[in-house]
């Protein structure tokens, strides 16, 4: 019915100025006649973008040594059970979760051609389990796995990105020393590499390419007590018991 009226009121204005310029009786001219106003195309519908996901950081349980053991134990490189058994204590069981090689698979479908390497993607969850640590990150892999569009996928990179600086800001840790956090990281990749045994390269691999995130880690999430612990254990059995250090 309105389509019918707008075509009507086009009709009439057209006969109206057709008109127009003819004299009225008197002499005079018709005035004008308003032109009808133009139908406006229907505007496109724009589809709400997922709302933002803000993560909270008080779930955050772990210290350094978790958040090593995670980066670790979610690789699919690392398949020694022994080393496994050790990792799912010390890292509060994130093998339950998504191991990284899957998430990359599940990113790369909504990401298509943008999508980067395998293995530089595979590195990325690696630095980003050290940030925020297997209890964060488990919620992160959470968003990934529901993630079924792009926007839905960068809103779990965006919560993920916030996470890592309100946790940069609420440091819990004791401040432990540059010089300390360094021996104790080779301990702890020495225990585990012994643990691992003909996986040991790769488990250096993995440990070594987040090096950098386990030393910042220490210093601003590992607690004095957890890190003397560990530097004190002489293999990963002993080291499950330095969580108590920090719960």
């Amino acid at each position: 019915m309105r389509t019918a009226a707008i075509l009507v009121s086009i009709s009439l204005a057209l006969a109206c100025g057709a008109d127009a310029g003819k004299a009225a009786p008197g002499g005079e001219k018709k005035a004008e006649a308003a032109k009808a106003p133009e139908a406006k195309a229907p505007e496109a519908r724009i589809a709400d973008k997922p709302a933002p996901l803000h993560l909270d950081i008080g779930h955050d349980k772990s210290g350094v040594l978790a958040r090593a053991a995670s980066t670790l134990e979610t690789s699919e490189a690392v398949t020694s059970p022994a080393l496994k058994e050790h990792l799912a204590e010390l890292s509060h069981h994130a093998e339950k979760g998504p191991t990284n090689e899957a998430l990359c698979a599940h990113m790369a479908k909504l990401l298509a051609d943008k999508a980067p390497p395998p293995v530089d993607c595979v590195h990325a969850l690696e630095h980003q389990r050290v940030h925020v640590g297997p209890e964060i990150f488990g919620e992160v892999a959470q968003c990934v796995v529901e993630a079924q569009t792009l926007d839905a996928l960068l809103r779990c990179e965006d919560a993920e990105k916030e996470a890592e600086r309100e946790l940069h800001v609420k440091k819990r840790g004791s401040g432990i020393e540059a010089e300390t956090c360094t021996k104790l990281f080779t301990h702890f990749e020495k225990l585990a590499m012994a643990d691992a045994g003909d996986q040991a390269k790769a488990v250096e691999e993995i440990l070594e390419e987040v090096r950098g995130d386990i030393l910042e880690a220490c210093a601003e999430q590992g607690t004095r007590a957890e890190v003397e612990c560990a530097l004190n254990a002489r293999d990963m059995t002993a080291l499950g018991a330095c969580q108590s250090s920090i719960l």
